[in-house]
C-alpha cells in the first residue's frame, strides 16, 4: 500500500496492513490512489515475466530444431527484441503520464486555497501573540526547547488556523536566531494538509521508471562504471 507520510512529506510503501492502518488512524499518513502507476508497473512486470518464461522454454526445449545453436540464438534474439520493444512502449507511455501528472499538480498547487473563517483568523492571531511572547521571554539556553513547545502547539491547530498563522510568521520568527529553529517553525506553520498541495509532493515522487525488473536485469550485466552512470541517470 502506498501512503503519503505527513511528517516526512514522503511517499512510502507499507506492506504491513496493520501498520498502514495504524498510521492512517493516527492521522500520520493517508492512503494514495496511484492506480495508473500500478497499472503501468503491472504491464512492465508482465512483459518481463512473459519474456523470462519464453526464454526458459527455449533453453529447456527438447524440440530438435532448437538444438541447433544458430536456430536457438535466432529465437532468443527475436524474443529479446520483442521484449525490449514492448518495454520501451510501456516506459514511454508512463513517462508521458508522469510528465503530465506533474504539470497538472503544479497548476493545482499554485491555485490551492484554504478557506479561513474569521474565528480561525482570530485564533491564529492570538496564538501568534502568545507564542511570540513565549519565544521572546525564553532564555537563550532554553530557546531550542521553547521553539519545540511552540511547534508542538502549532501541530494542535487546524489546517485553517495554521493557514491564518502564516500571516503572522514574522512575529514568531523575529526572536529566533538559530536557522534550524527558524526552519522548523516555518515547516510547522506550512503543515497544511491541502489535497492539491499534497498532490504536487506526490507527483514529484512518482517512480522515475516502471521498468524495475528490466533495470535489475540490465544492471546485472553491467560493469561498475556503467552501473554508476545508470544510477545517476535515475536520480535526476
Amino acid at each position: 500500500m502506498r501512503l503519503f507520510d505527513y511528517e516526512t512529506k514522503k511517499v512510502i510503501e507499507e506492506s504491513d496492513q496493520a501498520k498502514a492502518n495504524e498510521l492512517i488512524d493516527e492521522g500520520k499518513a493517508i492512503e494514495l490512489d496511484l492506480s495508473k502507476v500500478d497499472g503501468y508497473e503491472k504491464q512492465a512486470r508482465d512483459i518481463y515475466d512473459t519474456y523470462e518464461s519464453a526464454v526458459k522454454r527455449v533453453k529447456e526445449s527438447d524440440n530438435p530444431l532448437l538444438q541447433d545453436e544458430k536456430v536457438r540464438k535466432y529465437e532468443l534474439d527475436r524474443l529479446e527484441q520483442q521484449y525490449k520493444e514492448k518495454s520501451k512502449e510501456v516506459e514511454e507511455a508512463y513517462q508521458e503520464y508522469r510528465k503530465q501528472a506533474l504539470e497538472d499538480a503544479k497548476v493545482k498547487a499554485a491555485q490551492a486555497s484554504v478557506k479561513v473563517p474569521e474565528k480561525d483568523k482570530l485564533t491564529a492571531e492570538q496564538f501568534a501573540t502568545r507564542a511570540s511572547l513565549k519565544l521572546t521571554g525564553a532564555f537563550e539556553q532554553d530557546k531550542g526547547v521553547t521553539v519545540m513547545q511552540v511547534i508542538n502547539d502549532i501541530k494542535l491547530l487546524t489546517d485553517e488556523q495554521r493557514t491564518a498563522l502564516q500571516e503572522h510568521a514574522s512575529k514568531l520568527l523575529e526572536s529566533v536566531d538559530d536557522m534550524a529553529d527558524k526552519r522548523s517553525l516555518i515547516n510547522a506553520m506550512q503543515e497544511v494538509r491541502n489535497k492539491d498541495i499534497m498532490a504536487l509532493e506526490v507527483a514529484k515522487q512518482l517512480p522515475h521508471t516502471v521498468l524495475t525488473m528490466q533495470r535489475i536485469k540490465e544492471i546485472a550485466r553491467m560493469s561498475g562504471g556503467e552501473r554508476a552512470a545508470l544510477a545517476n541517470k535515475y536520480k535526476r
